[in-house]
């Protein structure tokens, strides 16, 4: 019996672990958050939602529920949650300027503002946020003060270009544009300074991935990717590195053929040179990485001259041969673009040809609700413009009926608006 009861007494308090490992909002009124506050000798930290906020439905289920953010806001803070919408707090709302949601404010005892924050966060940058204003980390303002003045400590930049990302996606207008020439400058100058072949790290993988998003035609950068290659994969791990790569030189090779630059051919070797042990790897079924490329680049810079015929013949060529290891985005994808192109309005014979691909794409089993509700309007826009009135509205009822599963409820009103419009027409 007596184990019984010990079991008991350790199944319960876990559950009392589980409970407070998350943050604990104090239920009550804004002012007596401030006594408590006072009394506790903590700082408030005030979460203004609104019910229909997705964002704000988003931070509470998974960044207020755990347990790293719990324990230190519960240490740290007097927590309060307060609808902004709720005509008790529209005082609250006015004083603190609550024009964005989820607004997140820390203050002080006397209601002033240390810190204020707009919308949803990760829970590093909200963690962060809250040391800085427990003065237990600088702020990026003043780290970027402290790097100024300590211009030879690359580990002290290396930092501050970490944190940068988030620091900037709190900025607006002048201020954003300001810190996001700053922070590029000091990219470029931590690189000079440090040189390619020394970065080949975690962090400074992470810094390459976050400021150089595109490849140029005399990339140092990127060539420096390849030569150290193995090192990175050693450091990072081999999915990210070949996520990386592949996604800076395909970028590369398709805004060739979007500017009509036939170059394109000529840089497409290095998959038989320096780039086959990353490509070489990738599977693309009956094709080889080169034939598989080459097909989808001659198709892109085809379309972009507006030679459909040999865009719809080589894409044609790339799903035959390497449909076994194709994703829906691989279908979706051009068809995107060509409608992109000609701004909805594709050559009558063109709507019979994607139709495949539209209908190859519905088959996959794991795709977002919003991108299936938009494969299934562009299905019906297709078979409106060859006819199938009735197929095309199955496919616009169906692309409403999946539309309802979007969370955000804005978007789902939006595009169900959209599929009714098709539909009345008809």
């Amino acid at each position: 019996m007596k184990y019984i009861k010990l079991w008991l007494v350790i199944l319960f308090m876990g559950l009392l672990e589980t409970v407070s490992a998350q943050i604990t909002f104090f239920e009550g009124t804004f002012e007596d958050a401030v006594a408590k506050a006072k009394k506790e000798k903590k700082y408030l930290f005030i979460d203004f939602y609104a019910d229909w906020c997705e964002p704000c439905k988003q931070m509470a289920k998974k960044v207020f529920t755990l347990p790293e953010v719990g324990e230190y806001f519960n240490k740290n803070f007097v927590c309060c949650q307060l609808n902004a919408e709720a005509p008790e707090n529209k005082t609250l709302v006015q004083k603190y300027k609550v024009n964005a949601l989820p607004t997140l404010l820390f203050l002080n005892v006397k209601g002033e503002i240390l810190l204020s924050i707009n919308g949803a966060k990760e829970s590093a940058t909200l963690l962060h946020e809250a040391k800085v204003v427990m003065g237990e980390v600088l702020s990026f303002e003043k780290l970027y003060e402290k790097v100024k003045k300590e211009k030879k400590n690359l580990d002290l930049r290396q930092e501050l270009l970490l944190q940068a990302p988030a620091f900037i996606g709190t900025q607006e207008g002048y201020n954003r544009e300001k810190w996001v020439i700053r922070i590029g400058s000091l990219f470029d100058s931590y690189v000079a300074d440090k040189t390619l072949d020394k970065m080949v790290n975690p962090e400074d993988f992470a810094l390459l991935v976050m400021f150089h998003q595109q490849k140029d035609k005399n990339d140092p950068i990127f060539d420096a990717l390849v030569r150290n290659y193995q090192g990175y994969v050693e450091q990072v791990g081999k999915t990210d590195v070949n996520r990386y790569i592949i996604s800076l030189y395909n970028g590369y090779i398709i805004s060739l053929c979007r500017n009509g630059k036939a170059e394109y051919k000529q840089e497409l070797e290095r998959l038989n040179g320096d780039l086959n042990q990353i490509y070489g790897a990738i599977p693309f079924g009956e094709l080889t990485a080169f034939e598989a490329v080459n097909f989808l680049a001659d198709g892109y810079y085809n379309l972009y001259r507006k030679n459909l015929d040999v865009f719809f013949e080589n894409m044609n060529k790339y799903f035959q041969g390497a449909s076994a290891t194709l994703t829906v985005n691989n279908y979706t994808g051009p068809v995107e673009d060509l409608f992109s192109l000609y701004q909805g309005n594709i050559p009558e014979n063109a709507y019979l040809k994607v139709i495949p691909w539209l209908e190859k794409a519905l088959s996959f089993p794991r795709m977002s609700v919003q991108l299936r509700s938009r494969v299934l309007c562009l299905l019906g826009d297709c078979l409106k413009q060859t006819g199938d009135s009735v197929k095309a509205k199955q496919c616009y009822n169906q692309a409403f009926i999946v539309s309802a599963e979007i969370e955000d409820k804005q978007l789902m009103v939006q595009l169900q608006k959209m599929i009714q419009s098709r539909l009345s027409a008809l």
